[in-house]
């Protein structure tokens, strides 16, 4: 029990050092040992054998003028651990190859396969990058309830997937270790590693065809008690509204997220939308730009509700800044002012400051958290023990 408890603690100040390398760069060791408050001690034990497993690297030495031995400055050596990052989407999903960095050296986005060919198209698209790439470990995300404890999707109703092993399948498959978490979380982890998020309470809300948050509190993902914070698309926003498939009546999801725009639209225009598939918000998009006024308002329908949901969060949790990502942003110039002055109408006076903007980090948000999640539980789970 004892031996347990003391490698658990050199694992976390394993995460500590690294976590903070990550964030601000090379550092000394002496500068890590005051970022982390960890002691000398620790940081050198821990330093020197991330540097002998090649974890670490030595860059160089600090640039002071104070007279005496300078430091010697250590980074993350990122060039030699490329790991898999990938986003399962309902409608579009992405693969990366990243060196956990967040440099992205492939990238891929395709339409999302269902049911049992989706997970074909994994194992396809996996086996790929494998051959091209030496890969070292597999980070992916996924929208609904997730178990990353033991790398298991336990249902995922936008997808159709229950019960995927995804830890067991990978290492089975590809001899690979794989670490899954929800496609949200993986947004959350993307912000906290990006230097220039500097905020270390945020929200970061996820909208596509679902609708969920990352919550990150003093610098930590805040995850609930079973793995299931964070499912802002079932708040209830509109009692009277329409019926969700989680099974309740008026959920966030129901009227503002990719399908809902849908369904706006073809309820203000009285028109059905021709697609192959599902159809998207994007298609909606396009026809706001070109000024249909049926478009518009069924964005400005998604908005007021969206700010009802944002106000609800933030009322509750006093982040620094909400964030805005996915595939319904591309609308966001339509979403705005009704979101804004819903959100308004909605917020209490005490919270007023707190701002709301899309993020800037782009569509590959998810599978960059995925691929530095990877990173960050290799080093733990297969470097430190």
């Amino acid at each position: 029990m004892k031996k347990a408890s003391l490698s658990s603690l050199k694992e976390n100040n394993a995460a500590l050092i690294f976590q903070s390398l990550r964030i601000k760069g090379p550092m000394t060791r002496a500068e890590i040992a005051r970022e982390t408050r960890l002691m000398p001690s620790t940081v050198s034990y821990i330093t020197n054998l991330l540097i002998h497993k090649k974890v670490l690297k030595e860059v160089g030495s600090e640039d002071v003028s104070r007279v005496g031995k300078k430091g010697i400055l250590l980074d993350i050596n990122y060039d030699d651990f490329l790991f898999i990052g990938y986003d399962v989407g309902s409608a579009y999903s992405r693969v990366i190859v990243s060196n956990g960095k967040g440099d992205i050296l492939y990238s891929k986005r395709f339409v999302s396969e269902k049911n049992d060919k989706l997970l074909k198209q994994i194992y396809e698209n996996i086996k790929m990058v494998k051959n091209k790439f030496n890969i070292i470990g597999i980070g992916m995300a996924f929208p609904g309830y997730i178990d990353p404890e033991n790398g298991v999707v336990i249902r995922s109703h936008n997808i159709d997937i229950s019960n995927f092993e995804v830890k067991k399948v990978m290492k089975k498959e590809f001899n690979l270790p794989a670490y899954v978490d929800h496609n949200t979380i993986m947004m959350a982890r993307s912000l906290i590693s990006n230097n220039s998020h500097k905020e270390k309470d945020f929200c970061i809300i996820n909208m596509g065809p679902g609708i969920g948050v990352g919550i990150v509190s003093n610098g930590r993902i805040l995850r609930g008690y079973k793995n299931a914070a964070g499912e802002l698309g079932h708040v209830t926003v509109n009692p009277e509204g329409r019926k969700c498939n989680c099974g309740k009546n008026g959920c966030l999801e129901t009227e503002s997220s990719s399908k809902a725009i849908v369904r706006n639209y073809e309820e203000i225009s009285g028109k059905k939308l021709e697609c192959e598939g599902s159809c998207e918000s994007k298609l909606v998009y396009e026809l706001a730009k070109k000024g249909d006024e049926s478009a518009i308002k069924a964005f400005e329908r998604a908005g007021k509700y969206l700010g009802i949901g944002i106000a609800t969060l933030v009322n509750i949790l006093n982040p620094e800044k909400v964030y805005i990502a996915g595939g319904v942003t591309n609308g966001w110039e339509f979403l705005k002012d009704s979101t804004e002055q819903s959100y308004n109408q909605h917020i209490f006076y005490a919270n007023k400051d707190v701002n709301v903007e899309v993020s800037s980090i782009g569509e590959y948000i998810t599978a960059c958290g995925a691929a530095t999640y990877a990173f960050e539980k290799y080093v733990r789970e297969e470097i430190i023990p």
